[in-house]
């Protein structure tokens, strides 16, 4: 197998402003790959955005979502991979061609849409349709899978992606800072986000502590070091709708 360098990347979405987002996406591609990255891996729903869809209904999730791969956002996706020569995985909401409503984060490169993965437990909108299959496929020949977020919750899942194959697993969410029934979980102060350039000290407290990353470090890396794979974690930063997302380092 070739070496291979990932880039994960963070930014802030703007809810439902796919051409925002997507412009993003594009300035982040091309820094990575001028930095050397073969592939560059966002967050679940980086095109759309996400929190902001528990409040639609299925006609209003219908107009955001797209067909995949034939949809605009697939294609510029496949558009800026073409430009910088970078394998891209993405999220977004899809609909078939029968107004099924599915979450999946794709992966596509220059010769076009190479993966997608509908989530398994979706839970963020009633219409979103669970996907049906686990997902494995290659990047310069290297064994990948991919599980979004609440995916990887399940022990199992991890477990089935590495027997299929995997030796590496991108798994995209949108997380931490919310509320839980475990200790410790809640939202954070989004005051503290618009006032971190005078205060970073209390916003890191937060995002470090048991509503953010403390949690984070407990379990993600033990999926990684029970099934023998390389995880790669994306999440977005800053504010999600209302709710504020945590910083990774």
């Amino acid at each position: 197998m070739d070496k291979l360098r990932i880039a994960t990347a963070q930014f802030e979405h703007k809810s439902a402003d796919k051409a925002y987002n997507l412009t993003i996406i594009d300035t982040l591609a091309q820094q990575a790959a001028a930095q050397g990255a073969d592939v560059i891996a966002f967050h679940e729903c980086s095109i759309t955005g996400y929190t902001f869809a528990r409040n639609l209904d299925k006609q209003q999730m219908l107009d955001i979502a797209e067909l995949v791969p034939e949809g605009n956002s697939t294609q510029k996706l496949i558009e800026i991979a073409t430009k910088y020569n970078i394998t891209i995985l993405a999220g977004l909401f899809e609909k078939d061609e029968n107004d099924n409503l599915y979450k999946p984060y794709i992966c596509v490169d220059k010769d076009g849409l190479v993966a997608k993965h509908r989530k398994l437990h979706p839970f963020i909108n009633p219409y979103l349709t669970p996907g049906q299959a686990y997902t494995v496929f290659e990047i310069k020949g290297w064994k990948c899978g991919i599980l979004i977020c609440y995916d990887n919750n399940v022990i199992e899942n991890v477990r089935a992606t590495k027997l299929l194959g995997a030796d590496i697993i991108f798994m995209p969410h949108v997380t931490m800072c919310t509320p839980s029934s475990r200790p410790g979980a809640g939202f954070v102060d989004p005051q503290l986000w618009h006032n971190r350039e005078n205060d970073p000290t209390s916003l890191r407290l937060e995002f470090d502590g048991m509503k953010g990353r403390g949690w984070l470090m407990k379990w993600l890396p033990a999926r990684a070091y029970d099934n023998a794979v390389y995880t790669v974690f994306s999440n977005p930063i800053g504010m999600d709708d209302d709710q504020l997302k945590m910083v990774v380092q």
